[in-house]
């Protein structure tokens, strides 16, 4: 399986990534990008500094001058590649994979990422046709962390004085690096796993119902107003309640998009139909994209929408140049309960419960595409079918399911929402009919 992944390059260390890898790795990039001047950086995983340096020394034998933040999070490199002159940026991370992973996300110069179909699948072929042979010309190396202060200073901008009790779970990741500072003596909080460490001996990196028991525990018991959980880059801010409930990517979107008021928002396509319905009760055009930063990215920019997200929350802003910040969206969030003086689960009151279900089905890497095809053919016979991104059924706006090909993964994922119990096992039986033809 390539470690070109949809979204970014991605594998495990060091069987499928290594350091001999990332070298070529830089060497494509700077072919590819055929620039001067790359931003780097790098997440707190055991891997990453081995990963790292092999990365620059490619660059550098490219002609590339390479300013290295060192270890920082995916927000903070966010908001400086989109707010800094540089032609493209590198950051080694694997996000919220487990530990034995790692892998570099791509940037051109305004923050876009560099996906499939956005330039990856280049540096791919670039990344095939470079050998170990060192390069002729000769970059220089710049150490730039000081650079990471400049979002600090963005975000003090955004801090305000907060004396009810908040837990914020780093899961050992690389979030504590700038964010926690900015809240320190300012933000009543309880820190949790804040020490990086790249095994994640509290839990693994993914900011799962199961890895944040401990967490909605301590909300409960330490009588928090709300919880927070960081992915292990940091891009990723999961929002719990008052008694300890993970709330859902839509739900915290909803609450954002309530009290901002913008004219655009940006969701994707696993968001149930009812969001839209919502949003123009607001008097807020809603805008359906593909699942993932580029396209939210993409759809945020061409339509100058205010404020974006996913169902895996991630958060994005016009005012962090259109780039999701786990950061931004926390301090919003502090914002938004002391001028509502409401806890979480009030301001989503009236954001519908529904029944739901999510799962996967693991398939083989070259046949979840035709799957999906063949899914689209046959489900097309029965119901009006939405291939913005896969496939989604809406029978009503409170009944419905979506079909898709993961783009980190060979698998299909399946999300299902009914408004009864009966009616999520109606649909989620129909579901299985079409699969059993096909798997």
């Amino acid at each position: 399986m390539s470690i070109f992944k949809e979204y970014d390059i991605r594998g495990i260390y060091p069987t499928e990534i290594n350091e001999k890898v990332c070298y070529r790795i830089g060497r494509a990039c700077a072919k590819y990008f055929n620039g001067r001047d790359a931003l780097v950086g790098g997440d707190g995983r055991l891997s990453t500094p081995s990963l790292k340096k092999a990365l620059i020394n490619g660059l550098i034998e490219e002609g590339i001058n390479v300013h290295d933040l060192g270890i920082v999070s995916t927000s903070t490199f966010n908001f400086l590649i989109s707010s800094k002159k540089f032609d493209f940026g590198l950051l080694v991370t694997a996000s919220h994979n487990p530990k034995e992973f790692n892998g570099v996300k791509v940037y051109d110069g305004l923050g876009n990422s560099i996906g499939m179909g956005f330039g990856l699948e280049e540096i791919e072929r670039i990344f095939k046709k470079v050998g170990g042979r060192k390069g002729e010309r000769k970059g220089s190396y710049i150490d730039v962390s000081e650079m990471k202060n400049e979002h600090r200073m963005f975000l003090e901008a955004y801090v305000e004085e907060f004396d009810e009790n908040v837990c914020i779970d780093y899961s050992n990741g690389c979030g504590s690096i700038v964010f926690s500072e900015i809240i320190k003596n300012r933000v009543n909080t309880i820190e949790v796993n804040k020490e990086i460490d790249g095994n994640f001996p509290s839990h693994p990196p993914e900011p799962t119902k199961e890895n944040l028991k401990k967490l909605a525990k301590i909300v409960r018991e330490k009588k928090c107003i709300m919880g927070v959980a960081f992915d292990g880059d940091a891009d990723r801010i999961v929002f719990l309640d008052e008694n300890g409930k993970i709330m859902s990517g839509d739900k915290i979107l909803y609450i954002f998009s309530k009290f901002m008021l913008p004219r655009k928002v940006v969701y994707e396509v696993s968001f149930p139909p009812f969001f839209k319905t919502l949003l123009k009760t607001l008097n807020i055009e809603g805008i359906e994209s593909r699942v993932g930063r580029t396209f939210i990215i993409n759809e945020m920019r061409k339509n100058n929408a205010d404020v974006g997200g996913e169902i895996s929350s991630h958060f994005y802003f016009k005012s962090t140049n259109f780039m999701e910040d786990a950061f931004y969206s926390f301090l919003l969030m502090i914002r938004i309960i002391k001028r509502e003086g409401k806890k979480l689960s009030e301001l989503a009151s009236e954001y519908p419960e529904l029944h739901s279900e999510t799962f996967k089905v693991t398939v083989p890497e070259g046949r979840k595409y035709q799957i999906i095809e063949k899914l689209k053919e046959t489900i097309g016979r029965e119901f009006e079918i939405i291939t913005t991104d896969g496939i989604k059924v809406i029978i009503n706006e409170k009944n419905w399911f979506l079909i898709r090909a993961s783009n980190t993964e060979p698998a299909i994922r399946v999300y299902i929402q009914g408004e009864t119990k009966n009616s999520l096992k109606r649909l989620k039986k129909q579901i299985e009919r079409f699969f059993s033809r096909f798997i």
